[in-house]
């Protein structure tokens, strides 16, 4: 049924390479003459490029703002727009993948809407607990009953993870199904797995990820830490960190392997929507030390593959540290868990939604 179908895809924006990236890149796989319609893509990008060459894709009039990509973040009002302007009468099914206003589009009745929703979007609904300021608190208001209007465009909805479902069912009070993201194992065959003594993290750096207080758990316990990624709060992370905190910033897939590889555990101080690093980290027979809370607990087996803290705070970090020390963990589990989020899982579970 699936190839009969005229299937569009629709993604918030293409500017950075992620794990909301690698699962278009998959349903593309599943939907191989779907176009993709976005607010703005990054042509020069050379992994975006690279990994959507072979497809079509239309942009919103964002596009051609002179120097969007010095800005793009702050055309936030201008996004809800961007997605409406799009035309989709020609398709039967379009799947919107999102965080944020990719299912504001607008479909006519013959054409269905599946939402493929990895978290309603945190900086509206306050995930991240980060406070919006007297001035802009109208317009965020404004914002927030746009997009629970918007909700009621989607004719199904598909949740990353559990927790997802969970914020979906809050938020919107819509139900949904879970098709969890995947973990590509073939990305980690040929990788040298050695104990190279420190930890790491694989983040954006924004504040609500709380990479500071990991930074200040190795400082205390004078353990190497490398951080991979970039973001709003680098500067500031920057200015704590000691001479044993190592910034790699943006690197291919082949170096992060190998700085993966060679980690004593990865570690997670947010709450995370869902999060595929944990998994990645796990698929390489490497430990996770993870706030117990989101996504984390449909990840991380505490105990077996990593463990679980419950606040958010130096000392936790640090005792849970302690616990890998003292207790150690199953790598064979660790494999397993990983291997349990499947390409073809996800492949399949879409397959198995438009059936239905």
């Amino acid at each position: 049924m699936v190839n009969n179908l005229k299937v569009a895809l629709v993604h918030d924006d293409l500017v950075q390479w992620g794990g909301a990236e690698r699962m278009l890149a998959a349903l593309c796989e599943v939907f191989p003459q779907a176009p993709i319609y976005t607010s703005v893509f990054d042509s020069k990008n050379s992994l975006l490029k690279q990994k959507f060459a072979s497809k079509k894709v239309y942009t919103s009039f964002l596009q051609n703002i002179p120097g969007w990509k010095s800005f793009y973040r702050a055309l936030l009002p201008l996004y809800p727009l961007a997605f409406e302007q799009f035309d989709f009468s020609e398709f039967d099914l379009v799947i919107s993948q999102t965080t944020r206003f990719a299912k504001t589009i607008l479909t006519k009745p013959g054409t269905r809407h599946i939402c493929y929703c990895h978290t309603p979007p945190r900086f509206l609904w306050n995930f991240s607990g980060e406070k919006v300021s007297a001035i802009l608190k109208p317009y965020f208001d404004f914002l927030r009953r746009y997009d629970l209007v918007s909700s009621h465009r989607v004719d199904q909805w598909v949740a990353g993870s559990k927790n997802a479902q969970n914020r979906i069912k809050q938020v919107y009070n819509q139900d949904s199904e879970v098709i969890y993201p995947f973990v590509e194992m073939e990305r980690f065959k040929d990788i040298e797995i050695f104990d190279g003594g420190y930890l790491l993290v694989i983040s954006r750096l924004n504040r609500y990820k709380r990479i500071d207080l990991i930074i200040k758990a190795a400082s205390k316990l004078e353990i190497p830490l490398k951080i991979i990624g970039v973001g709003p709060d680098m500067v500031n992370l920057q200015q704590i960190a000691g001479p044993t905190v190592e910034f790699l910033g943006m690197i291919n897939d082949e170096l992060l392997n190998r700085v993966l590889g060679g980690c004593k555990a990865l570690v997670v101080a947010a709450e995370e929507d869902f999060g595929l690093t944990p998994l990645e980290a796990q698929a390489l027979g490497k430990p996770v030390i993870a706030y117990g809370k989101g996504g984390a607990l449909e990840t991380v087996i505490d105990g077996k593959t990593g463990y679980l803290f419950n606040n958010q705070s130096v000392e936790e970090i640090i005792n849970a540290l302690d616990k890998l020390d003292k207790q150690g963990y199953n790598k064979t589990w660790c494999v397993k868990q990983a291997a349990g989020f499947s390409k073809e899982r996800f492949s399949s579970g879409f397959k198995g939604l438009i059936d239905k």
